[in-house]
């Protein structure tokens, strides 16, 4: 390379020298020739040797540029970060130093060639990932610099790892700069996408925590990574199936133990316009994360995070109410606050209805359709219209009341009944109750709030015929609605009487007994609920009867209560209303 440019540097000289001399533009000045008074070939060679002295002192005064022998333009470097050190090797004048650019900026100023005309980047020179422009420049202890010898360096960096911390492998939270835990040795999981079939690398705390293969995707996964109290150094790195390896990937993260619990106190609140307006108790936890108010509308739903709607979230420990106006005024809503801290407890306060739950029905009489007197194998249908009128969803259950047969039924009814009796929805064919065996009635305990009394009568006699005992025991039982617990309390209070009497002479003796017991006592249910009505929603019930064989006059007489149900299965029976009587009449084919 130098010996190319001193004979392109000769050359130029050259003809420079001759189109100044063929144009007798040489100086004259003092020290320089003067050809006045020779002959041309005198005055030839000297010019010729002038020629040549100048050329002589251009080329001492011109520093060849270095020469690299340890790279070749264009090279590409296979390197395991987004920088890697490169060893740069060349000869050049002895004595000299070599500057070094990457990329235009000087990055090297001291590199030393040694007596043997050699030098090295002892220290390494760093390029960067993709291409990178390098030049050497040669200078001498008086400070002239040669031409820069330019080449280009390619710096090709493997995929890097891409993977995150989580508490767990079910739930998926990612774990942040910081990780508050209940656990001493917090165990957690990574997840992370490489190269397919690459083997990746988890180190925590200088320690190696784990290696495992990605699979056909790239992704991998690794459980029960331990971390320590503290400070902890996350490093993952992967290894490809060409050999090369990846730059690690670090992560630093604080483990915080937190043992407090985030008890929010006393939610309350109230309904005013269109809003439901709530308050609760601030937390006490000095690791107080976030605030999450949960709310539903099913009264069957206890609102539970993070199962159900969360309608906000506060992250300022002093924030301790909220408006709710996305609401539909009248219906009533389900809300709890639940304190979440950093980490991951969260503590429900108590759950409010707002406002309060109002369980209520309302039913009407339909147009019958057809004559209720009907010949055998007829139908008689007897629609009614009921509307849940109150502010939550219910179920509403069916009671059969009663059901009256005129005249009395006999045995032989219990084997060919004379009529069927169903309770359906003719929307949708869906049965409530069915039953063929109409002759049993549901009379249930509930229903005895006037009380109830029965008695019976028992009388015996000595062997000897002289003593005769009389037992009298009654049977009372009577219900009352308990506002407390919303139930009916049934008391049945017996009282036995025993006269014992000596029929010699006629005197008798008498004791009492009483005894008293209460019990919670709830409809005799029959058939299927009808489920989910909202507030507002009206559902259409048909009172179905079929002739089976009654004759000419005979009635039945079905009778059906309907009440709201609460999510406990409790019957609001104040709340019941009643078909009333249903009649059909038989008639005999004419």
């Amino acid at each position: 390379m130098f010996k190319s440019l001193k004979f392109f540097v000769i050359l130029l000289i050259c003809l420079l020298f001759i189109l100044s001399y063929m144009a007798g533009c040489f100086p004259v000045a003092s020290g320089e020739i003067n050809l006045a008074h020779k002959s041309s070939a005198e005055a030839e060679e000297e010019a010729e040797n002038y020629v040549y002295d100048k050329i002589n002192e251009l080329i001492d005064n011109i520093l060849p540029s270095p020469v690299v022998l340890s790279h070749d333009s264009g090279e590409i470097i296979n390197g395991s970060g987004d920088k890697e050190l490169v060893f740069i090797k060349g000869y050049a004048d002895k004595g000299n130093k070599i500057e070094v650019y990457i990329n235009g900026q000087l990055a090297h100023d001291d590199v030393v060639v040694d007596s043997n005309g050699n030098f090295e980047t002892l220290n390494g020179v760093e390029i960067f990932e993709g291409e990178n422009n390098i030049g050497l420049v040669s200078v001498d202890n008086s400070g002239r610099k040669s031409s820069p010898t330019e080449f280009t360096l390619f710096l090709v960096v493997p995929q890097k790892v891409e993977y995150a911390l989580y508490k767990d492998n079910i739930g998926l939270e990612e774990i942040g700069d910081s990780f508050y835990t209940e656990e001493i040795d917090p165990l957690v999981f990574i997840y992370g996408t490489h190269l397919p079939s690459s083997r990746v690398f988890i180190q925590v705390n200088d320690v190696m925590a784990g290696e495992v293969e990605c699979d056909s995707s790239g992704i991998f996964q690794l459980e029960n990574i331990a971390l320590q109290q503290g400070s902890n150094e996350i490093a993952v790195w992967a290894k490809s199936t060409n050999g090369f390896a990846s730059a690690p990937v670090f992560k630093d993260l604080m483990v915080y133990r937190d043992l407090n619990i985030p008890y929010p106190v006393n939610l309350t609140g109230y309904a005013q316009g269109n809003a439901n307006y709530l308050n609760w108790g601030v937390s006490t936890d000095t690791d107080f994360d976030s605030y999450k108010i949960v709310r539903v509308e099913d009264p069957c739903v206890n609102p539970e995070y993070p199962d159900d709607d969360v309608i906000v979230t506060f992250s300022d420990i002093n924030i301790n109410s909220y408006i709710d106006d996305d609401i539909i005024s009248g219906n009533s809503y389900y809300y709890t606050v639940w304190a979440l801290d950093k980490a991951g407890k969260a503590v429900s306060s108590n759950v409010l209805a707002i406002p309060k739950p109002v369980y209520s029905i309302s039913i009407k009489p339909l147009p019958s359709t057809g004559d209720p007197t009907i010949s055998r194998r007829e139908w008689f249908y007897q629609p009614f219209e009921i509307t849940n009128t109150g502010n939550v969803t219910v179920n509403i259950q069916p009671f059969m009341v009663w059901i009256k047969l005129e005249p009395s039924f006999d045995e032989d009814e219990e084997i060919s009944p004379i009529w069927e009796v169903h309770l359906w929805n003719p929307n949708d064919n869906q049965y409530y109750y069915s039953d063929e065996d109409i002759y049993e009635t549901y009379v249930a305990d509930w229903a005895k709030t006037e009380g109830y009394t029965t008695t019976e009568e028992e009388t015996a006699y000595s062997t000897d015929g002289l003593t005769r005992t009389d037992t009298v025991t009654e049977t009372t039982q009577i219900t009352d609605y308990n506002e407390v617990n919303l139930k009916r309390i049934m008391v049945t209070t017996t009282e036995t009487t025993i006269t014992v009497t000596d029929l010699s002479t006629g005197i008798s003796v008498s004791t009492t007994a009483t005894d008293t017991s209460t019990e919670l006592v709830e409809p005799e249910s029959i058939g299927t609920p009808i489920e989910g009505l909202q507030p507002g929603e009206r559902v259409v019930v048909e009172v179905k009867i079929q002739n089976i064989a009654a004759e000419n006059g005979e009635k039945i007489i079905p009778h059906f209560h309907f009440a709201p149900v609460d999510c406990d299965g409790h019957y609001y029976t104040d709340e019941m209303v009643s078909t009333g009587d249903v009649v059909a009449i038989g008639r005999s084919r004419s």
